[in-house]
């Protein structure tokens, strides 16, 4: 039995708008993201016939619910191959917390399956079952920085970031059901064919390289839904800033948020104080295309 051992990205949205309630019951949005450099652990061993995961830590679910298990199921599926695999899933990325966690897991078992399996697939059509998935494993395909739109599975490449950030994770994480339920977003009156302001003041941000300009587009509807975990990310938030970040945000649908410092000794001095008050704090680079995902062969499993 042979195997892959993938140390796979979380993300940060530097910009997300959600523009309305879809009839496919997903909402309409628009997101740049970017990976960084907090890492989830995947290991992947070809089996002839059955497809099992175990998840070592973490509090994410088991079995058939796991969305490693289903990539697995569904990359099998619409192949016809007729082969399994045994996942073994170690996180550090938290669930709940915004920075997509369980995303980046799946499109690492989609992209792990394709070399281990030797498939054939062009990345259009990894993408369409990674969309199947969830709203971000399209992204997880791509890595690096990329504009989102649709349900998220609309990928432009935008510039990447060369910043180093300061994350921190409170311990209540946030429902993205319950975030997208706070912000009463009505039915979308139709896609827009031009990205909105604030999605536009980011890309123009990325393409100057100045990291000031980013630090002031960074921008996040869900931080209007008043639930307990993204009051928690405000906190957060407010915290960064007062340590001197030069911007700060919520991630996704939270609870996590980022600051973006000057430098990496900037952020170490940033996120020395902040452990004191959260558990959970990471001083990590951006991410680009083509570094979200460390794969390594390895022996039998």
């Amino acid at each position: 039995m042979t195997g892959l051992t993938i140390e796979t990205a979380a993300k940060i949205n530097l910009c997300l708008r959600v523009l309305g309630r879809r009839a496919d019951a997903y909402h309409e949005v628009e997101t740049v993201l970017h990976t960084v450099g907090v890492w989830d652990r995947i290991a992947l061993y070809d089996h002839p016939t059955d497809i099992s995961i175990t998840v070592l830590t973490g509090d994410v679910p088991q079995g058939e619910d796991n969305l490693c298990w289903q990539a697995a199921s569904r990359l099998a599926e619409r192949t016809g191959i007729k082969r399994g695999v045994s996942i073994t899933v170690e996180k550090t990325i938290p669930p709940r917390s915004g920075l997509g966690g369980g995303s980046s897991d799946a499109g690492a078992t989609l992209i792990g399956l394709t070399r281990l399996w030797a498939l054939d697939l062009r990345l259009e059509e990894l993408e369409a079952i990674a969309a199947e998935l969830g709203a971000d494993v399209p992204f997880f395909l791509r890595g690096g920085c990329c504009l989102a739109r649709g349900k998220g599975e609309k990928l432009v490449p935008c510039p990447d970031l060369s910043a180093w950030l300061v994350i921190v994770a409170p311990e209540r994480g946030v429902s993205t059901a319950q975030a997208y339920a706070a912000l009463r977003r009505g039915a979308t009156l139709g896609r827009r064919r031009a990205p909105s302001r604030p999605i536009q003041r980011l890309i123009e941000a990325l393409k100057a390289g100045d990291l000031s300009s980013v630090a002031a587009a960074l921008h996040n509807d869900f931080e209007a839904a008043r639930i307990a975990g993204i009051d928690d990310a405000l906190r957060a938030k407010a915290d960064l800033l007062a340590a001197g970040c030069l911007g700060a945000i919520m991630s996704g649908s939270g609870s996590a948020v980022f600051g973006i410092a000057r430098d990496r000794a900037h952020a170490e001095k940033v996120a020395a104080p902040l452990r004191a008050n959260w558990s959970s704090v990471w001083v990590s680079p951006t991410v680009g295309a083509g570094s979200h995902l460390l794969i390594s062969e390895t022996g039998e499993g």
